[in-house]
């Protein structure tokens, strides 16, 4: 008799997608640096690839697409030498050598991250969190127990999900939605917190709901040359193109858009 048995088939999804944008766009590779792991989409994996050649100051040979992947070069397990017999050390030398472990140990630890939710006056996407790497920082899509800060720009209050991370978590915010503020702060080589963190928005000043503002945007930026997709979250960049084309219209318009 044959059985049917049913697995669950997990999905991984694309993390700059998702700190970008909110979109979920499926990953078909992983990026591992030290210890943490990214998952990417060939978009992605190209960007980072770029990135990571042009930091190196080294170039890659160009791949062909069109040839299978080369099979990695086997791997020689060489026997480690018979250990040395050395001198016991001194106490002194002994307890000094102590010290030193502990001490790189103790520096040895999570490099902390920032979430950053919505745009920055006088800042693109990638140069925003540029800026806030040079500071130390990584930037991440998701909280996690790295995350120290969340930075809110124009619109930020429409990402619920990194809002309810940082109340679940108690993340301290920065609100940039100030002109300038960001930039400031950058120039000071330090980010602070301590501002209220945003209600997430529910409706637009148009009065319209969540869900007729989401059937207006898809509308107006399928007419304008975007794409969007028909269910799911709406990019953020078209979302702020919406907005700044509405921003004076009439409520009346705005809503028939």
């Amino acid at each position: 008799m044959r059985k049917t048995v049913l697995v669950p088939v997990l999905k991984a999804v694309c993390d700059a997608h998702l700190s970008k944008d909110g979109s979920e766009e499926e990953a078909t590779e992983t990026l591992t640096l030290g210890h943490r792991t990214w998952d990417l989409c060939l978009e992605h994996r190209a960007v980072f690839a770029r990135y990571l050649v042009d930091a190196l100051g080294a170039g890659l040979p160009e791949a062909d697409e069109s040839q299978d992947e080369p099979e990695p070069a086997p791997v020689t397990m060489v026997a480690e030498p018979e250990p040395v017999p050395v001198a016991e050390p001194s106490p002194v030398v002994a307890e000094c050598d102590a010290e030193d472990v502990s001490e790189s140990a103790s520096e040895a630890g999570p490099v902390p991250s920032v979430m950053i939710s919505g745009e920055i006056d006088g800042y693109d996407w990638e140069s925003a969190r540029q800026a806030v790497r040079n500071l130390g920082y990584e930037v991440v899509g998701r909280a996690d127990e790295s995350t120290v800060l969340l930075i809110v720009g124009e619109g930020g209050d429409r990402n619920g999900t990194k809002l309810r991370d940082a109340a679940e978590r108690g993340l301290p915010v920065m609100d940039v939605r100030t002109p300038g503020r960001f930039r400031d702060a950058i120039r000071a080589g330090e980010l602070v917190g301590g501002d209220p963190l945003p209600e997430p928005a529910k409706v637009d000043r148009s009065g319209m709901s969540e869900r007729e503002r989401n059937k207006a945007v898809r509308r107006w930026a399928r007419a304008n040359g975007y794409t969007v997709p028909d269910r799911g979250r709406i990019p953020l960049h078209v979302r702020h193109a919406w907005e700044l084309t509405h921003r004076d219209a009439p409520e009346g318009k705005a809503a028939a858009a």
